[in-house]
């Protein structure tokens, strides 16, 4: 598909059942303009024939998923917490230390995300996308207690999710943990495969795996302390939008 000949997106009314539990309560809804709810309008059955995740595809995300990967998160997330839009994801998903992946339905031909999930995997990748806050938090909270190796750009025995999400027409089918146990996995396997200075394979760890919530996102907490997460510190106004909270 080539960039820039997408047709502009149809914004469809949404139904407060698919707004997202990352927006603050009270908040406006934002419009649906991933393409993944007009291909669902027009073609219903795709969603019954899904009951769980392991009914959807999990595929890694390319720079060519750069407009969906921004129209979900607008979709997902507070108009504070969105940065540059498709140009800013493209460099995201090109970024040789990001891990990012997407649900598909099986018969859609377009490979529309229904899910996405993105990680940073080394030391550069969090510096350049999570923000320079993220990264004092990180280095006071885990790397230096932790005693986490965290000195040069290639560093991954500390992970990061960045992002992640399902479609409102497809949650409670655990494709948000399959998501995150994929993204995991992954984390792992690229820390294993770290090389050192001199060019010799080394045998490293990922240590831990940390994120950001809002405190009110009741329902991505449950999720990730399933998972096995545990909240290290909670400063107000630290996650981007007013009156939110980090975890």
């Amino acid at each position: 598909r080539a960039k820039g000949n997408r047709a502009k997106p149809e914004l469809l009314q949404v139904d407060p059942a698919l707004a997202s539990s990352a927006l603050p309560p009270g908040s406006t809804t934002p419009e649906l303009k991933a393409r993944i709810h007009a291909l669902l309008e027009a073609r219903p059955e795709l969603l019954e024939r899904v009951s769980t995740a392991s009914d959807l595809r999990i595929s890694a995300m390319t720079p060519d998923d750069a407009q969906d990967l921004a129209d979900l998160q607008e979709e997902w997330f507070p108009k504070e917490s969105c940065r540059g839009g498709a140009p800013w994801c493209a460099e995201l998903l090109a970024h040789e230390g990001v891990l990012a992946f997407k649900a598909t339905l099986p018969e859609d031909e377009t490979s529309a995300p229904v899910g996405i999930v993105v990680a940073l995997s080394n030391k550069a990748a969090i510096e350049e996308f999570g923000g320079e806050a993220t990264v004092d938090i990180l280095r006071s909270e885990l790397t230096i207690p932790k005693y986490i190796p965290w000195d040069s750009p290639d560093r991954r025995e500390l992970g990061y999710v960045l992002s992640l999400g399902t479609v409102g027409e497809l949650r409670r089918r655990g494709l948000g943990n399959a998501l995150l146990q994929r993204s995991l996995a992954e984390l792992r396997s690229a820390a294993k495969a770290s090389n050192t200075f001199l060019g010799e394979q080394k045998d490293t760890a990922l240590r831990a795996v940390a994120l950001h919530l809002a405190d009110y996102n009741r329902v991505a907490r449950a999720c990730y302390e399933q998972a096995g997460f545990e909240m290290i510190k909670e400063e107000p106004d630290s996650y981007a939008g007013v009156g939110r909270r980090t975890h």
